[in-house]
């Protein structure tokens, strides 16, 4: 399951070119080096968020409710695509979303006037906070994987897809049209909704080698051995 969240940010980073490029085309620096610096710090804030579902998951493991919370996950994941028509990633600015939106909106203004060599990371870092639907998609599943280092891993992969799109933003920002974003998008929703299939299934317990392979009530799989 760890190779869907290096597709999910991949796929969704055709969506972070619009919610996210006019924070990079803003860094103080212009140089690639600084476009590391900013993605490094996304990629760091979306794994502390990997360890902070992992340790919810962790504990559904340690009471012998991973497959049941590998199939809740998945079927929410369905609920949502099915039903909300998730066709954008953005939420609705209302309530504690956009509180959580305007504080981080106040702290990247004196950060991208900023001179300071550390600015980029930051700036990664607090916008890794911002709300987004894609980013909590993937958090979903991360907290099916039922343990802290396999969350964070699954976060950290989420973070790297998305880096090759955004490091050649002002060429993508140019090949890549509103149009042809807007196609790539509408995709998205259907690999989210592959996902969501692949962890019922691996709650499910079936048996199948990568799919659904056999686990304990802690989720840990377990190989079958003929002599």
């Amino acid at each position: 399951m760890l190779w869907s969240a290096f597709l999910m940010g991949f796929l969704g980073s055709f969506h972070c070119i619009g919610m996210c490029g006019p924070i990079v085309l803003a860094l103080p620096g212009k140089s690639v080096a600084y476009k590391v610096l900013y993605n490094l710090g996304r990629t760091i804030t979306y794994t502390l968020m990997g360890i902070v579902v992992g340790m919810v998951g962790q504990g559904f493991s340690m009471v012998g409710w991973q497959q049941w919370l590998s199939i809740g996950v998945g079927a929410l994941m369905l609920i949502i695509i099915l039903f909300t028509k998730y066709k954008h990633f953005d939420l609705p600015m209302s309530g504690a979303i956009n509180a959580l939106y305007q504080k981080v909106k106040s702290a990247l203004g004196p950060l991208l006037r900023s001179e300071s060599s550390l600015a980029p990371l930051l700036i990664g870092i607090l916008n890794g906070l911002l709300p987004c639907g894609l980013v909590y998609a993937a958090l979903f599943a991360a907290l099916s994987m039922g343990g802290v280092s396999a969350s964070a891993y699954y976060m950290a992969l989420f973070g790297l897809g998305t880096i090759p799109i955004m490091l050649g933003l002002g060429l993508f920002s140019t090949i890549i049209t509103p149009a042809v974003r807007t196609k790539l998008n509408r995709a998205v929703p259907y690999f989210l909704a592959v996902v969501a299939i692949l962890l019922i299934l691996r709650g499910m317990n079936l048996g199948i080698p990568l799919v659904s392979p056999k686990m304990d009530g802690s989720g840990h799989m377990h190989m079958n051995h003929k002599m």
